[in-house]
């Protein structure tokens, strides 16, 4: 076997190590990186003997059994056939060159374990040292603090193995540290450089005053300078390097000009580019050349939190209690699906409430589309990665199966929940009760967050795919298109069964003058239209689980059905006149041509591939939808159970609300073993019900990193006049009044042909887009559900206007352009508020 590879060698990392595979990717990227060979760590394996079983508790044995491991691999000597080939291969660099020899454990510089200092490098080498040096890297594997690190990060000791850098040393100038992400600000766009003359050591080791520079890599400017009175640095002497003394002229000066400065960052910048993902970049100049010595994945990243996502999922304020029972099940669903899809995310928490409003790491969001497992750079390179895919996405292809399978299993479990009756419970029994139900949707919810992620990834990898076989990504994007259709979603059937009912509702104008009147007024008056109350039923018992809020302190549709009535008027009043069957089969059938047309435009090799790709991003596109209807369920159940504990505190004079409960987060509720409240509680459920129904009335700061923004944009607002720039969502131009909806109270009074405006919207809210002439609301992007939906009616959409529901009134007229994402308010003085 060859234990010995050069850098243009691609080997996997558990035989080249964290630091040697990183080099041999950076060479295969074409960065300049001084050569240099690898000793795999299969030589390791096979020549050192395994470690003991530490004794972790008595520090002093475990001490003695790290230095008695590390002290029998060190005097180990190199088989001597391996020493002459090792001899050999450094006889092929240039004469009279140094070294640098760096340990390369197995597990070292992972994305989520770094593993810096904790095994050995040695600079400036001579060839006839090396081979010892080989042997210290090989011992340092077993320093007590790096058996320590490995168990702190959960890695077993026994699986421990080392490989081994030797690279041509480069006599560097200057030389020092780069983060392609800012790890202080969190600020995604900054380059973090940090430098000092002589070799790296002085930056790496932490302990020497360094020069500083925060880049804007964007914009190419250089926006943070710290020149530091240095005092030391590191040369190369005859046996390795030595800390000396600064000559007193270098000490305030800068030791890399802005040239530099920038080479380095659009370099770094780059390398992230290459790794997809956040870089800690070594470099050195020598000679006027810059080096890339090393780069590792940065492991954490501070977290940026904004609306920019939340406000899609989480347009309101949400209660305490709401918060608490869904922020532990995302987060162990977050773990679990990055685990499963072998993804690291190096910034945490995904979410966190502010004022009763969700705010999204938006760093996470923008890292994690970073991500991209599969390159599609052309047709004939993806023939060779394959058997790679395969293997690596083999669960892809086993997760509906099994989220289906462990569907039934939730339905069976929700199904006996929702059976309970609360009749005669004790606090003991509402615990017991919360804390199951809290079980399953939490064990239901697991690989969801998987599902949703995965939908995400096959959808951009076939438009990807469809772009490099068509050439053009905007015909790729009407291909795409074309294809999701045939995919079918629960939403679908409820709104092709919500619109059958409109059209009994068309058909007599006594059931149309009733919803007129309001769902709340027309519930009273149903039993007089005997087929439809029974269909109207039927539907609701079907479908009653189906949220209004997310928020489980607001009703459903079970609780509400007035709101669907409201919903189901307003599809019988549209003027659009669909044929929602005809629709549907045209679409099936379009899906059909277009990946017909695709498969027979790739390549032999590469049709059951992309044919598995189509099939999988429809599977994915129809069970992510069904994730979350089966998700809801959880809602109605939790608001009765809250509601029943509620009654029964207000019966005993404790709440004035048998639903204030949802103002305690979900260790208090949990913590209530009486039907008595303490007076902290019944103080905390005040203060914050109070806190919440501030925050109702108000609109959020939309960044958390800038306080100020509500105050500017309404600045910049003034400064452009009457024009207000958001997101394009959909094309095409319009010309309107507004109306703004809330909430599904504000559904019935709709006008026909008027442009909607909220926060954002949600599948339950598409009959309101049959009615509507334009959309515009707060958040979201193209790919948000108001965009996607309005290009399907074929209105035009501007998303992302901050602050919206304040910044237009009903009936103030406006134009609207789609394509460029502009609002234009056309007469500010002749605004006719409407009742």
């Amino acid at each position: 076997m060859e234990y010995i590879t050069g850098f243009d060698r691609m080997l996997s990392i558990e035989e080249d190590g964290g630091k040697g595979h990183h080099l041999k990717q950076l060479t295969s990227f074409g960065f300049n990186v001084p050569e240099g060979i690898v000793i795999g760590a299969s030589f390791y394996r096979k020549y050192y003997p395994k470690p003991p079983v530490f004794t972790y508790e008595d520090e002093a044995t475990m001490a003695s059994q790290c230095q008695e491991m590390a002290e029998k691999v060190r005097m180990t000597s190199l088989p001597e056939a391996f020493a002459r080939e090792l001899e050999e291969r450094l006889e092929r660099f240039p004469a009279g060159g140094r070294f640098a020899v760096r340990s390369s454990s197995t597990y070292e510089d992972l994305a989520g374990a770094a593993f810096a200092g904790q095994h050995d490098t040695f600079l400036n080498i001579a060839p006839d040292k090396i081979a010892e040096k080989v042997r210290e890297c090989f011992a340092s594997l077993w320093q007590k603090h790096a058996v320590l690190y490995r168990r702190y990060q959960g890695f077993e000791q026994a699986g421990a193995s080392m490989a081994v850098v030797i690279q041509r040393m480069i006599e560097a100038e200057v030389a020092g540290v780069a983060f392609s992400v800012d790890p202080v600000s969190g600020n995604l766009d900054y380059v973090l450089i940090e430098g000092n003359y002589g070799v790296g050591e002085s930056v790496v080791g932490g302990e020497a005053v360094t020069d500083s520079w925060i880049v804007d890599a964007v914009k190419g400017e250089i926006v943070e300078r710290r020149v530091s009175e240095k005092e030391y640095y590191v040369v190369p002497v005859e046996d390795g390097v030595q800390t000396r003394p600064l000559p007193p002229e270098y000490r305030a000066t800068p030791c890399l000009s802005d040239d530099r400065i920038l080479e380095i960052a659009r370099v770094t910048k780059k390398i992230e580019g290459e790794f997809q993902s956040p870089q800690d970049v070594e470099w050195a100049y020598a000679e006027n050349k810059l080096y890339i010595l090393q780069s590792r994945p940065q492991t954490t990243i501070p977290p940026r939190f904004t609306r920019d996502e939340s406000a899609e999922r989480f347009p309101e304020p949400l209660t305490p209690l709401t918060w608490s029972y869904v922020e532990d099940a995302f987060n162990a669903s977050l773990e679990h699906s990055l685990r499963l899809m072998d993804v690291h995310l190096p910034t945490r928490p995904w979410f966190a409430l502010r004022n009763c409003y969700v705010y999204g790491n938006q760093n996470a969001v923008k890292l994690l589309a970073m991500n991209k497992p599969i390159q599609l750079r052309t047709a004939d390179s993806l023939v060779d990665e394959l058997t790679f895919i395969e293997e690596k996405f083999r669960w892809v292809m086993e997760l509906p199966n099994t989220w289906t399978r462990d569907l039934d299993t939730y339905l069976i479990r929700v199904g006996k929940l929702s059976a309970a009756s609360f009749q005669g419970f004790s606090a003991t029994d509402f615990q017991r009760h919360f804390k199951e139900l809290f079980s399953v949707a939490k064990e239901y919810f697991l690989p969801n967050i998987a599902i949703s992620m995965t939908q995400g990834f096959l959808t951009r990898t076939l438009l990807e795919y469809i772009a490099v076989v068509k050439g053009d990504m905007y015909e790729a994007q009407t291909v795409l298109k074309q294809i999701i259709t045939a995919s079918g979603t629960k939403t679908g059937q409820i709104n092709r069964e919500l619109y059958e009912l409109a059209k009994r509702v068309k058909q007599s104008p006594e059931l149309m003058t009733l919803l007129a009147e309001g769902g709340k007024q027309a519930l009273a008056g149903l039993e007089r239209f005997p087929a439809f109350d029974e269909a109207f039923r039927v539907f609701i018992d079907n479908y009653g689980h189906r949220e209004i809020s997310f928020d489980y302190y607001k009703p459903t549709w079970a609780e509400a059905p007035e709101v669907v009535l409201d919903l189901i008027y307003l599809a019988a009043t549209s003027r659009k006149r669909e044929n929602i069957g005809k629709k549907e089969q045209v679409g099936k059938m379009a899906s059909l041509k277009a990946t017909q047309e695709l498969l027979a435009l790739s390549p032999k090799p590469l049709r059951y591939f992309v044919n598995e790709l189509v099939r999988l991003t429809l599977t994915y596109t129809y069970i992510d939808d069904l994730e979350h209807f089966q998700t809801t369920r959880v809602n109605l159940l939790a608001r009765k159970a809250v509601g029943a504990l509620g009654n029964r505190l207000m019966e005993a004079g404790q709440l004035a609300d048998p639903y204030d409960l949802f103002f305690l987060v979900k260790e208090e509720l949990e913590s209530i073993d009486s039907f008595e409240l303490s007076a902290e509680l019944q103080e905390k459920i005040a203060l914050r019900k109070e806190a919440y129904l501030r925050a109702c009335d108000q609109e959020p700061v939309w960044d958390l990193t800038q306080e100020s923004e509500a105050a500017d944009s309404e600045k910049d607002a003034e400064k452009d006049g009457a024009l207000l720039r958001g997101v394009p969502g959909s094309p095409g131009e319009c010309e309107g009044d507004i109306y703004i909806v809330r909430g599904p109270e504000d559904f019935a009074k709709m006008p026909d042909q008027s442009i909607l405006v909220a926060r954002t919207t949600n599948p339950a809210w598409t009959p309101l887009f049959y009615k509507a002439k334009g959309l515009i609301t707060e958040s979201g992007g193209p790919l948000s559900h108001g965009a996607v939906t309005a290009r399907e009616v074929g209105i035009p959409a501007v998303m992302c206007i901050r602050g919206a529901l304040t910044k237009f009134e009903n009936g103030e007229r406006i134009r609207l352009d789609g394509k460029k994402g502009v609002v234009q308010k056309l007469d500010v003085q002749t605004k006719a508020p409407m009742s």
